[in-house]
């Protein structure tokens, strides 16, 4: 994993310290997460009626005390616990999502995710997307993105035609959103469902050509959106807005710009 050293992007890191940390992270989460998949004795529903376990609560929490001890000027948020406020002299945050797909975790699938995503000004800017029992490491720092150290590209496909769509699950678009899902899903060469966080990194990997969710929250995007955009895929909101802290809540991935702007002309008609 290489990247161009003169490129400061956090505080004293150059992008290749930077994507080092990130990865460096596995090695927290994925003993932990190890030791409760299949083997948990409860799991809690929160208010959302979404499913949380100590896996997720332990990893976030590890994490934590990672990023606070080598970054002590950021702010940290995580799905699971408060924000916690830096020295505010840098400017950065840090959102993480200890279990991107705590239902296919609790139902041993192992399409499920860690998410360590690092903000700028409110803006994604790199970004780690950890897939701990496939063993699949992405992460995405400026324009540079890789798995498992080896450098990745989107799929370079133009046409909807042959696009390959994937979304989570149509159940968590509002009435709109799944209405504009439809339309673009009608011209593409096939929709794939479930994958959770996996869709995205598939899309920078180039097995994936489309992604759509809705309905998001801040720790389900801001790691997954440097991985895509370094490695070169096109990212916006519905709308088509650039992808920001904490207003964003939909997300329209496309491995190329042209990709993108097919199926944004679908949802401007539909709209």
């Amino acid at each position: 994993m290489t990247a161009k050293p003169d490129q400061q992007i956090h505080s004293q890191l150059d992008n290749a310290g930077l994507a080092a940390f990130l990865a460096e992270l596995t090695a927290i989460s994925r003993p932990i997460i190890g030791q409760w998949f299949r083997a948990l004795n409860e799991i809690e529903i929160k208010t959302d009626a979404t499913p949380v376990t100590i896996a997720d609560k332990s990893v976030e929490l590890a994490l934590r005390e990672a990023i606070a001890a080598r970054f002590p000027g950021d702010d940290i948020l995580g799905e699971e616990h408060d924000i916690t406020r830096g020295d505010g002299s840098t400017g950065y945050q840090w959102v993480i999502d200890p279990i991107d797909g705590t239902k296919a975790f609790v139902c041993g699938k192992q399409a499920f995710g860690t998410l360590v995503g690092v903000l700028r000004d409110n803006e994604p800017v790199a970004g780690l997307c950890d897939m701990p029992m496939l063993d699949e490491a992405y992460v995405g720092v400026g324009r540079q993105a890789w798995m498992n150290r080896q450098a990745i590209a989107p799929s370079g496909v133009k046409n909807l035609g042959e696009a390959r769509l994937a979304t989570t699950s149509p159940a968590t678009f509002s009435a709109k959103g799944l209405e504009l899902f439809n339309q673009v899903s009608a011209k593409t060469r096939m929709t794939s469902y479930g994958g959770d966080c996996q869709n995205y990194a598939l899309l920078a990997a180039g097995y994936l050509d489309l992604v759509i969710e809705d309905n998001l929250a801040p720790h389900d995007i801001m790691g997954v959106v440097p991985v895509m955009t370094g490695a070169g895929a096109v990212v916006s909101d519905l709308a088509g807005n650039p992808v920001k802290f904490p207003e964003t809540t939909s997300l329209l991935c496309a491995a190329t710009a042209e990709l993108h702007d097919a199926a944004l002309a679908i949802i401007n008609r539909t709209s």
